[in-house]
């Protein structure tokens, strides 16, 4: 019994790690003939004509209303320099999925920078969380293996 029990616990952990950050969006920014945005979830699979909503600088109103294409991608021609603001909302079988990007716009129109997605900008907090956990993990199936043969 002991031992389904631990495997079960194993499974789940394994199970867990993509679970946690299932309503996670992704994306890359890039620089083409104005500014493109590819949206996509951590499965690495597109975010497929998502809706988007782009905000100029110091706007209320949108400077554009769009979806995305068939690949994720969304791209745009700014005006003016000042942070823009893109949202993006999408559906699945998990419900909505939604994520706003900040993107500094130089004077020449050129990315200045954005604001990276939070697992970008946090990677070694989570890469070091998550040997923390399999350590945690490791060492108690050890010991509950290990007091299980001392009985």
């Amino acid at each position: 019994m002991k031992r389904i029990l631990v495997l079960m616990c194993f499974l789940l952990c394994i199970n867990l790690g993509e679970k946690v950050f299932a309503h996670e969006v992704n994306y890359q920014v890039r620089e083409r003939e104005g500014i493109c945005v590819s949206f996509f979830f951590v499965d690495k699979s597109p975010m497929n004509y998502a809706e988007i909503e782009v905000y100029a600088p110091d706007e209320k109103i949108p400077f554009q209303k769009a979806r995305t294409d068939k690949n994720g991608l969304f791209c745009f021609m700014p005006d003016k320099k000042g942070i823009w603001k893109v949202i993006v909302k999408g559906e699945t079988e998990h419900g909505l999925h939604s994520t706003e990007i900040e993107i500094k716009i130089k004077d020449n129109l050129d990315i200045a920078h954005f604001k990276k997605p939070l697992i970008a900008s946090h990677t070694r907090f989570f890469i070091a969380f998550g040997i923390v956990g399999w350590i945690i993990g490791v060492t108690g199936i050890y010991l509950s293996l290990r007091s299980r043969k001392s009985i």
